[in-house]
């Protein structure tokens, strides 16, 4: 056994010899990975530790003294054949080697090369008696964990652990009568062993140009969309530190100083930009680009259907409005009718029809509701359509001429404030969204008129609902071009934080619901309604003399009717005042 031992060791440095003479042939593995050689040779300690292992019931001992080689020539950065040989020797009990050759799989991460290895071959056994050597077949199955100290001479690394199972099998012939000798061996074994590895034919990053490229997550934005430009990167030692800096022709670098960037197109313009990135550690460094664009958001589009598509005076409908955004946006609906009571939940409205008694056009057998439904993005962008509803009159009432109808008030969308308890009476984009279509149908009637009717909830005083009410005709005269002779605030003690909006056709009466308030002498506590770069409204003088309350007769102002005793009242500021 000493002889093949020798003989293995003489192989062993033949073939190291061998490759050492190979050229240096780069194959390159991932970036921030160690290059993996084209050749590698490992020599070390074995021990040798029978699980069980016996030949008639006599068990094979541990050896402690053995060595262990291997020589693997790779085909693939993760894949190479490996041939493996290794030798223990025993004086009184016999020596055992195997040779085998199979595949293994490798990666690697920083300085460390975990691995894994099948093999197959033959094993050269002696008995624990007196049973000679005889050569069987065996198979092994190992892993192990490569180390390399040194990036810059990754040619030497050291194998700090490699355990691998066997499996041998040997016939020994026939058993003889004193079972000392003969038998089969069906040996599990565990071959522990640590060395050294020589790497040959790898190719350092250090000797590459290095290389920068980048690209970014999205190309088509509109603005407000945050862009992330991610880098790659070839040709530099991950283990030492490096120098990242990002410039962009357009929006706001965040994240400044690692190898992604994030841009805010918070204001950008529709146009083309670019995003430069540069990698720098000593001398070395490497620059890359990526391109993105803002485009023009494009506008929802919004369908409106009814269900039933005709009613009969009093009775329900309900009207679903289905809004699409190309660009994904978020929308919000907002619901008017012409006539009939409106309750709105989410994309769908539910409209009452007016009684018989309260219709006002008894010129043909039907009527008609109609119906506008608004779809509104986050970027202000706004769809309306709108569904026209017959509304069947009973034959009786129309050719009875003693029923004269009454034009009644139609209460149109409200808004609501109890989604900013920080601002409670500023306008906000829901409020926004159902002010629009409130507009669209002044717009539509130009001598249609509308009351606004603030109200509050019992911990808020009637100051807020007197904010509420005034903001809400601030948005429908500054940014809507609604005269503000067409617009009546009142206020109310209903225990809501919203405010009401109630249309008034030609000939409509108003139910005098709440109390008439003296709008100049509010005082704002934020801004009146959200609006992109619009300062707070400003807070208005507080007066610091007493008026006389006018009565009925002297002033015609809606902004300060009258109630039902003839007077207007004119809270102090902050304040909506109480009918005595």
């Amino acid at each position: 056994m000493p002889g093949l031992f020798s003989r293995a060791t003489v192989a062993m440095l033949l073939s190291a010899t061998c490759v050492a003479s190979l050229p240096a042939q780069a194959r390159p593995s991932s970036p921030g990975e160690l290059d993996t050689p084209r050749v590698q040779i490992y020599t070390g300690y074995s021990y040798w530790h029978p699980i069980d292992a016996d030949i008639n019931n006599i068990p094979f001992p541990d050896v402690k003294y053995g060595a262990i080689g291997s020589l693997t020539y790779f085909l693939r950065p993760w894949l190479g054949v490996t041939a493996q040989f290794s030798s223990h020797v025993d004086d009184v009990h016999g020596p055992e080697g195997n040779m085998g050759l199979g595949l293994q799989f490798q990666t690697s991460a920083h300085r460390l090369t975990p691995f894994f290895h099948v093999l197959g071959g033959s094993t050269f056994l002696g008995g624990p008696a007196l049973n000679g050597r005889k050569y069987g077949w065996n198979g092994t199955a190992g892993v192990g964990l490569d180390w390399v100290p040194s990036y810059h001479h990754d040619w030497l690394a050291v194998r700090l652990f490699q355990g691998d199972y066997e499996y041998n099998h040997v016939d020994f012939g026939p058993t003889t009568t004193d079972v000392r000798a003969g038998g089969i061996a069906k040996n599990n074994t565990l071959n522990a062993s640590a060395g050294l590895v020589f790497r040959f034919g790898g190719h350092h990053p250090a000797d590459m140009q290095p290389q920068m490229s980048c690209s970014a997550n999205r190309v088509d934005n509109i603005t407000g969309d945050r862009v992330t430009v991610n880098s790659q990167i070839l040709g530099f030692d991950v283990l030492k530190p490096m120098q990242y800096t990002w410039h962009t022709t357009g929006g706001m670098i965040l994240g400044e100083g690692t190898d992604s960037a994030i841009i805010d197109t918070a204001g950008l313009p529709p146009g083309d930009y670019r995003v430069t990135g540069l990698v720098t550690q000593g001398r070395r460094s490497a620059q890359c680009d990526a391109a993105f664009s803002i485009r023009q958001p494009k506008p929802p589009t919004v369908s409106c259907i009814a269900s039933p598509s005709t009613v009969a005076p009093g009775g329900t409908t309900t009207v679903t409005a289905t809004g699409i955004s190309p660009d994904n946006r978020p929308i919000i609906y907002a619901f008017n009718s012409t006539s009939g009571r409106m309750n709105v939940n989410g994309n769908t409205a539910t409209i009452t029809a007016p009684l018989s008694r309260d219709i006002n056009n008894l010129s043909n057998s039907t009527t008609t509701i109609i119906v506008t439904c608004n779809a509104r993005d986050d970027q202000g962008q706004m769809a309306s359509a709108s569904v026209t509803i017959p509304v069947t009159l009973k034959e009786a009432y129309t050719t009875d001429p003693n029923l004269a109808p009454l034009p009644l008030q139609s209460d149109m969308c409200s808004v609501s404030f109890e989604r900013d308890r920080r601002r409670p009476a500023r306008v906000d984009n829901e409020g926004k969204a159902c002010l629009d279509g409130v507009a669209l149908s002044l717009q539509r009637q130009q001598d249609a008129t509308l009351v606004v009717l603030g109200d509050h909830t019992s911990r808020e005083s009637a100051a807020m609902a007197a904010e509420r009410a005034v903001n809400v005709k601030l948005y429908l005269t500054q940014e809507k071009g609604i005269d503000a002779s067409r617009i009546q605030v009142r206020v109310k003690d209903g225990g809501i934080a919203q405010v009401q909006n109630i249309y008034l056709s030609v000939g409509s009466t108003f139910n005098e619901e709440g109390r008439a308030i003296n709008e100049r002498a509010v005082v704002h506590h934020s801004e009146s309604y959200g609006r992109a770069g619009a300062p707070a409204t400003s807070r208005p003088r507080r007066r610091t003399t007493t008026r006389k309350p006018k009565t009925a007769t002297q002033s015609t102002n809606t902004s300060a009717a009258p109630t039902s005793s003839g007077q207007t009242f004119e809270p102090p500021a902050g304040q909506v005042a109480q009918p005595k």
